[in-house]
């Protein structure tokens, strides 16, 4: 008899949470939710709304006790300016970026997006195409004032054909009038019909990852907008969210779907690099073993996304929850993020082949050289930009171009850490003492990079795990692992 007193107790007090949740939000207005056609994410199916984002935010919403009511307004610009006047409205599939951060109020994401050039026939492209070439392409069809178009706007594309929808642009693409396009992958994809991609498209480069949100006007309460974002947390948690996503693409690896923290990292062995191809492909090296067991530890074991350094940098600096590591904690960046760590070291020399017979001392020295091969975008390259060189070579994209520019005799010098050339080395299996180690040009500690608009509830209990990680010897054996005999950071 006490034991079913004490169930019939639990009961009444989670009917009790239940009911309070969705008696918070009783007394506000209905929301009215639009959406614009956009496969597989918002779309129209036998009269009923449906897609990735519909489905995530309708549970949400309902779990969350919201009222609202969905409809598919007639176009993308009127959907936008009707949340932009409010009021108690919202727009699925919003992507997050910078100049609408303060325009809505955010819950998600509900999913995620990849943007990419395709070509349409046979390529003679080896994937990813540098960006620069990609703007000497014949011509790129592009939908009107889609951020897809005014990404690469941005970036200084003038070989674009614009299309008034997206229908038009895909028939063009299709037809062969125009051949290649800039879309979003999974959009793509879905508009397309069954085996054409397979049969018929190649990715010629990515340059976006983008994140799409429900919008909310401003007019909304922050109860509610919380109440919406907690549960998609929870739907990410349990899964739900991947349930939905493969409802509408089957194949879909669950590497590829959001999660709570948005976790990024580059191809830079050995901290991280990628293991094996496709969708069978891991992330593996010493930061992701650090980053992981960190996670853990928290509770929910976030996927880790491996990108280009330029698309993470850039992501990092905008967006709620997410995070890149290994990042070079430098004076510049300092005010730019919030940090955890350290998890590596950075000292940097300049490399020349032993057999250049090259002497370098001083940074004058270097300055004299006719070129020095650095990635793109790394600390490195900042650098050098900052001390006034004249012989950069920052062409490369990863770690490994960069030092296959010098293995090469393409330039006659590298700036990169030690730990990287090391690794590049042994892999490449060219014998260290092929290589000249000259002065060291920087010594920094490398870090956890959190955007700023992470709570600092988030960071704070991320550095308070790798702390006890380095107190009760997990850190140690981890980097002994991987670098035994070098001193820890």
């Amino acid at each position: 008899m006490k034991t079913i007193k004490i169930l019939f107790a639990l009961a009444l007090v989670m009917l009790f949470f239940t009911t309070c949740k969705k008696e918070d939000n009783k007394d506000e207005e209905t929301i009215q939710v639009f959406g614009s056609e956009f496969v597989p994410y918002v779309f129209t199916d036998n009269e009923k709304i449906v897609g990735i984002d519909a489905d995530i935010a309708a549970e949400a919403m309902q779990n969350a006790g919201v009222d609202m009511e969905m409809s598919i307004a007639g176009t993308w610009e009127e959907a936008y300016d009707a949340i932009l006047s409010g009021p108690n409205k919202a727009l699925l599939s919003t992507t997050y970026i910078p100049e609408r951060t303060n325009l809505f109020k955010w819950a998600g994401p509900t999913s995620k997006g990849m943007y990419a050039i395709f070509e349409n026939g046979e390529s003679n492209f080896i994937f990813p195409l540098p960006i620069e070439e990609c703007k000497q392409l014949p011509s790129i069809a592009v939908v009107t004032d889609w951020w897809e178009t005014t990404t690469l706007e941005d970036m200084g594309f003038a070989n674009l054909v614009y299309y008034g929808t997206y229908s038009e642009a895909l028939d063009a693409f299709m037809n062969g009038e125009i051949r290649f396009i800039a879309s979003d992958f999974y959009h793509l994809i879905s508009s397309l019909p069954s085996g054409y991609y397979l049969e018929n498209v190649h990715v010629v480069t990515s340059y976006r990852t983008v994140y799409y949100y429900v919008a909310f006007s401003n007019d909304v309460s922050d109860a509610v907008v919380n109440s919406v974002q907690n549960e998609i947390k929870s739907m990410i948690e349990d899964k739900s969210t991947v349930s939905i996503v493969r409802k509408y693409i089957p194949f879909m690896p669950e590497t590829y779907i959001a999660g709570t923290i948005q976790l990024y990292t580059e191809n830079a062995p050995p901290t991280s690099f990628e293991y094996g191809h496709g969708t069978s492909a891991e992330v593996r090296g010493s930061s992701i073993d650090i980053v992981k067991e960190i996670m853990t530890r928290t509770g929910y074991v976030n996927n880790i996304n491996l990108t280009l350094w330029n698309n993470a940098y850039d992501i990092v600096q905008y967006l709620p929850n997410s995070a890149l590591f290994n990042t070079a904690r430098t004076p510049e960046r300092e005010n730019m993020f919030q940090w955890v760590g350290p998890i590596s070291s950075s000292r940097t020399y300049f490399y020349t082949l032993a057999s250049s017979g090259l002497t370098i001392e001083t940074l004058e020295q270097a300055k004299a050289l006719e070129s020095i091969a650095t990635p793109n975008g790394w600390f490195t390259h900042d650098f050098l930009i900052n001390n006034n060189f004249q012989n950069i070579v920052a062409t490369s994209l990863t770690s490994m171009e960069a030092f296959d520019q010098l293995m090469s005799g393409e330039v006659q010098a590298l700036l990169m850490t030690d730990l990287d050339v090391k690794w590049l080395a042994d892999i490449s299996e060219v014998p260290m003492s092929n290589l000249t180690q000259h002065m060291e040009a920087l010594n920094f500690k490398d870090y956890i990079a959190f955007s700023l608009s992470t709570p600092a509830s988030t960071v704070q209990q991320w550095q308070s795990h790798l702390d006890a990680m380095k107190t009760d010897g997990t850190f140690e054996t981890i980097w002994n692992e991987w670098f035994d005999g070098v001193p820890m950071p």
